[in-house]
């Protein structure tokens, strides 16, 4: 081998040296940026890990407090549902111990009505006989004065007998009036079967009939479907329907809409509908009034059957 080639060598070895030294700064550059490429990928799973679990724990604590919110609700459906059978039980007990009770009460209490208004009428008798009688007789008394030819003195005294009837006569026609007004006060006269309210007697139906052949059937007993004036009454009858029906009221508004009137032709002035009522829903409308058994008011189609409620003075 000659000098020069020795010398090609040798450079060529510096060359491929000096290559490879270049090349190990580059290589560890990229050795170093795929580990930091992966660190990052390594961390962003465990980010992503970390929520998913937070995520689910808060998912989990919700449902459970959703939970415990939904048995608290129906714990209090429960106890609302046990709270109303409970109070109706105990009404209907009030009123099974009422009606055994009052009963003898209202016989006893009936009984002396009795005799104070047959007292009263004859005391009412009596002041109208007093009145017949003692009238006659001041009148014949004034006639043989009139008729006697008397001085001054008798004049002053005809006078003075005129002014006495005149006074008798006024308080007669008061005491009869006071007398007629207690007579008036007491109603003792309802059928068997119907119930005292005021100067009123009411009828609760047990069957059920379409509206008008309930008006009808008051119409017999000479009543009508019950008319309400105030609130004391419809308390009254909301009182009287223990079970969970629905009365006929004599409430129409069938000879024009939404014009609602009484049977005996009043136009209603005051009124207790129910939420929403009256809604004149159906095919065939809604143009009859009744009661639910909360003394709430209700239309409906006058063809339905439902119990009724008569109503005639005492």
């Amino acid at each position: 081998m000659s000098h020069g080639e020795g010398a090609f060598d040798t450079y060529a070895n510096w060359r491929f040296t000096e290559g490879m030294e270049l090349e190990k700064p580059e290589q560890r550059k990229a050795l170093k940026g795929a580990s930091s490429l992966r660190r990052a990928v390594v961390l962003l799973y465990v980010l992503l890990a970390l929520a998913l679990v937070l995520f689910m724990a808060v998912t989990i604590v919700n449902l459970q407090r959703v939970s415990a919110v939904w048995e608290v609700l129906e714990r209090a459906q429960v106890q609302s549902e046990n709270n109303h059978t409970t109070a109706w039980h105990n009404l209907s007990e009030v009123q099974r111990i009422l009606d055994k009770q009052l009963p003898g009460e209202l016989k006893a209490i009936h009984s002396r009505l009795l005799n104070v208004s047959q007292e009263v009428e004859n005391v009412r008798w009596k002041m109208t006989q007093c009145r017949t009688e003692c009238g006659k007789e001041l009148s014949d008394r004034l006639r043989v004065l009139e008729q006697r030819d008397a001085l001054q003195p008798v004049l002053r005294q005809l006078a003075e007998v005129k002014r006495e009837q005149s006074r008798a006569s006024a308080l007669l026609d008061v005491a009869l009036e006071k007398t007629r007004n207690l007579s008036e006060t007491f109603c003792t006269t309802c059928p068997a079967g119907w119930q005292q309210f005021a100067k009123n007697c009411y009828f609760f139906s047990t069957a059920t009939k379409p509206w008008l052949a309930a008006k009808d059937s008051c119409a017999r007993f000479n009543a009508h479907l019950a008319i309400v004036n105030d609130e004391q009454e419809n308390k009254f009858l909301s009182i009287h329907i223990m079970e969970n029906r629905v009365f006929w009221l004599g409430l129409t508004d069938m000879h024009r809409e939404g014009d609602w009137q009484w049977v005996d032709g009043r136009s209603l002035s005051l009124s207790f509908w129910n939420s929403g009522e009256p809604n004149n829903i159906g095919h065939h409308g809604e143009d009859c009034g009744s009661m639910y058994f909360s003394g709430r008011w209700n239309d409906a189609p006058c063809s339905n059957t439902k119990s009724w409620i008569c109503e005639r003075s005492c």
